[in-house]
């Protein structure tokens, strides 16, 4: 007679390792439930103080949170204030995107960063695009959104000039871009990746 053994869960090996780069990030990205900021909307940044230097050390301090993310992590595409605890609406973009290559520059520096600064959007495709989209709020799960395949956007740069989003390509970063920024500006609203999905069986894990 065989003697019963338990199985164990699968990518037990790969979910250590998961859990053990989210640990080291631990200390500067807030959770889903460890901060009510995470599903309230959060405020404009008057554009009076874009120039003053608590602003600017706001950003900086952001941009090194998105640094220190991908040094951990091997991830992160971008960051918005309030995932560290600041509710304004505010993100920092890793502008090297690709959906085929996420782990294309690990070793990011201050020039790779844009900076978006009270985001509205003007303007959405009318075509429809779904992508298993992670968060770093809300790690390590994984859920497919649908987001139209471009927006177009205002927006004021860490210098407090006017800007503007409209690229329309398809080309993969094209595509993420828009993606990202649609994800980022979510944040600002109070809004979670796993918010949109259509069912809770939708819900994965990086290691299902």
């Amino acid at each position: 007679m065989k003697t019963w053994k338990p199985s164990p869960p699968p990518f037990s090996k790969f979910k250590k390792e998961k859990l053990r780069k989210e640990a080291e990030v631990a200390n500067f990205i807030y959770q889903l439930g460890e901060s009510s900021y995470l599903r309230e909307f959060s405020k404009r940044v008057p554009l009076k103080e874009i120039k003053t230097r608590e602003f600017r050390a706001k950003v900086k301090y952001l941009k090194n949170c998105l640094i220190k993310y991908r040094k951990a992590t091997g991830y992160g595409r971008g960051i918005t204030a309030v995932q560290v605890g600041i509710p304004e609406r505010f993100s920092v973009i890793y502008k090297g995107q690709t959906i085929t290559n996420i782990r294309n520059n690990v070793s990011v520096n201050q020039k790779d960063l844009t900076v978006v600064i009270n985001p509205k959007i003007t303007k959405k495709s009318k075509l429809f695009l779904s992508y298993p989209e992670s968060c770093m709020s809300a790690n390590p799960v994984v859920v497919p959104v649908i987001r139209p395949s471009w927006i177009e956007f205002e927006y004021y740069d860490e210098k407090g000039k006017l800007s503007y989003w409209d690229t329309k390509d398809s080309t993969e970063v094209g595509k993420m871009m828009n993606r990202v920024f649609q994800h980022e500006i979510d944040h600002m609203d109070g809004v979670i990746n796993i918010d949109k999905v259509k069912s809770p069986k939708e819900i994965t894990f990086h290691s299902d």
